[in-house]
């Protein structure tokens, strides 16, 4: 069994049939077949256009995760609403306005389970939460932007299971040396030293964007 992880939405493009845009999405697809987006991006049609042209059908996402309430990662928010109403949406607090007759559930401060092989950090410094993904080797991290910190986040991916990677926005992380004995390093987004953290871990970091896929042996 395996996650497969597929950045349906960044700032660059890996895959020349999608665009790239400001923002960020991520669909996981777990060894258990569940499918979980995490963020929508900044624009919902941009956000159809690339699950489309990757062959994502946004209509069997069974649960949404929201890192935060930023308007990069929500843009496509109302869109997913469309394809998938009966999905269980994973919010922070801070926003209201969902549908009434949309399932949510307000994400606290401890780690929690979202399917089978999934978890939440839990929402650090009372604003974002991040992805753990179990695998055979530990856990793998994905972040929307980090802005409580990627160390916090890895810390708190630690206490589900040791972390061996990390995917996703590290915004202006510059504790690079954090990052050593990582097996996996993908920075997007919003990452400020993407070039130095490729530099200084040339045989575990890649570049990340629209289009990248990823398969993690899952537990």
């Amino acid at each position: 069994m395996a996650h497969e992880v597929t950045v349906l939405y960044d700032n660059e493009s890996l895959d020349e049939s999608v665009t790239p845009d400001w923002g960020f999405a991520a669909l996981i697809i777990t060894g258990h077949g569940d499918r979980v987006l995490f963020d929508t991006g900044a624009n919902g049609a941009i956000l159809e256009r690339n699950a489309a042209a990757l062959g994502v059908n946004l209509g069997d996402v069974s649960h949404v995760v929201i890192s935060h309430w930023h308007w990069d990662h929500t843009g496509g928010l109302a869109a997913v609403l469309r394809h998938a109403p009966n999905a269980t949406y994973h919010l922070p607090p801070g926003v209201g306005g969902m549908p009434a007759d949309v399932a949510t559930e307000e994400v606290g401060s401890q780690p929690v389970r979202i399917v089978d092989g999934v978890y939440s950090t839990g929402v650090l410094d009372g604003a974002e939460q991040a992805l753990v993904l179990m695998t055979t080797t530990g856990s793998f991290l994905v972040t929307g932007c980090a802005h409580p910190g990627v160390e916090a986040l890895l810390e708190a991916a630690a206490t589900v299971a040791p972390p061996v990677g990390v995917l996703g926005g590290f915004h202006g992380f510059s504790r690079l040396e954090r990052l050593e004995g990582l097996s996996r390093i993908y920075p997007c987004h919003c990452t400020q030293r993407t070039k130095d953290i490729l530099k200084m871990y040339p045989d575990t970091a890649s570049r990340c964007g629209a289009g990248f896929r990823l398969s993690l042996p899952s537990t």
